[in-house]
């Protein structure tokens, strides 16, 4: 059967602003397309870089399993990479550790073959098959063995998600298995091997660990607003618009925090209705006047809008488009993860960087260094969970 995984990713990496690996929300290559640097080759199989491929082979006779394995151990992360199995057994393992076994490692793998089961989950020396893609999974993910496919995985704590061509095929949650290690590119043993690899690249993510809840789940302590913000018994934070409310008639009913912050690294969730409005402010140093003050992470209903700017989703309202649109549809839940540091603003939602600019040099260059931070009433059923915030010195 196979053991495990093939497909690399990743790496990401810091940027030139001093961040450290935690702090890190910038998408970085890990291969350079031209050697296999950052990478060591266990026995069995060959790895070589061909026409800016990295390619795997071995042949039936080859009994142990060859691993490519990366030089660096990573931890939680959106990691993507495009691959193609030309005869064959591979996998990509993740957060594994090397052992002295024909296998050659021992962790995660995500299933790449020519069968349907890639994109299914396998734990090597431990649980063995943990996750399999369902019927309906197949069939939505369009996998052709021999073709180029698009793997992304996110492993954050111990959630872990695996989605083929954009189609979620496997998922844990508060799962048990190893929190850090190595990723590798497999080579099967006993078998005839081809696969290769390209596109290769990270986003690594913060320990949420070193964050801090910013609601307690019970009410809205630390936050101030006149709207009807409320806490649902979930814990998510919802905006109920009242009779008669519409448009800017609400600055005022912004639901905003009592602290300000200067440099931090903001995570949350939010989802809205059909066509809803919303954004995130940052650094306000003036609650009479939100607009001229601070700045705004633009949420609107603009999925799959092929045409867009700063005012769409994801957008920073006035300076800056995001570079991809990826906000999900009306009723499904998005993620956003700002890093402020300095002027220095990345912002990835959904696993993709879609800001990375430097503030000064904006219209927003005269904003203050630290301020509020506030979510906006536009009139429009809104709801965010999971917020958390981790200052950065």
């Amino acid at each position: 059967m196979k053991t495990l995984i093939n497909r690399l990713v990743i790496v990401g990496t810091l940027l030139s602003t001093g961040l450290s690996h935690a702090e890190s929300a910038v998408a970085k290559p890990l291969f350079d397309g031209k050697t296999l640097a950052g990478w060591n080759a266990l026995p069995g199989g060959s790895w070589t870089v061909e026409n800016g491929l990295i390619v795997g082979r071995s042949p039936k006779s080859e009994k142990r399993h060859g691993i490519l394995l990366s030089d660096r151990e990573y931890s939680n992360f959106v990691a993507k990479a495009k691959f193609r199995v030309l005869a064959g057994d591979s996998g990509f393992y993740f957060r594994a550790e090397r052992v002295g076994s024909g296998v050659g490692v021992n962790g995660f793998q995500v299933e790449v073959d020519s069968s349907q089961e890639t994109g299914g989950l396998y734990e090597t020396g431990g649980r063995n098959w943990v996750g399999k893609p369902s019927d309906k999974e197949i069939a939505e993910r369009n996998y052709m063995p021999g073709e180029w496919t698009t793997l992304e995985l996110r492993a954050e704590g111990r959630e872990i998600e695996v989605k083929i061509n954009g189609v979620v095929t496997s998922k844990l949650v508060n799962d048990q298995g190893r929190l850090k290690g190595h990723f590798g590119l497999q080579l099967h043993g006993g078998e005839d091997m081809h696969v290769e690899f390209k596109d290769l690249d990270i986003i690594e993510l913060p320990d949420q660990s070193d964050f801090v809840a910013m609601f307690n789940g019970k009410d809205l302590s630390g936050w101030n607003t006149t709207g009807n913000w409320i806490v649902e018994a979930d814990n998510t934070i919802t905006l109920m618009p009242r009779s008669g409310e519409k448009g800017w008639n609400r600055y005022d009913d912004y639901l905003t925090t009592d602290q300000k912050y200067g440099d931090f690294i903001l995570d949350l969730e939010f989802k809205f209705e059909a066509k809803g409005n919303s954004g995130v402010f940052m650094r306000i140093g003036d609650l009479e006047d939100h607009v001229a003050s601070g700045f705004e992470l633009q949420i609107l209903d603009t999925h799959q809008k092929l045409k867009f700017g700063p005012h769409d989703c994801g957008g920073i309202i006035g300076t800056s488009s995001p570079k991809k649109m990826v906000v999900k549809p009306a009723g499904e839940w998005n993620r956003y993860t700002i890093t402020l540091r300095g002027t220095n603003l990345t912002v990835v939602q959904n696993g993709e960087l879609i800001q990375e600019l430097d503030l000064s040099q904006t219209a927003l260059m005269d904003r203050p260094a630290k301020g509020h931070i506030s979510f906006q009433d536009e009139a429009k059923r809104i709801w965010y969970r999971n917020v958390r915030i981790k200052e950065l010195n």
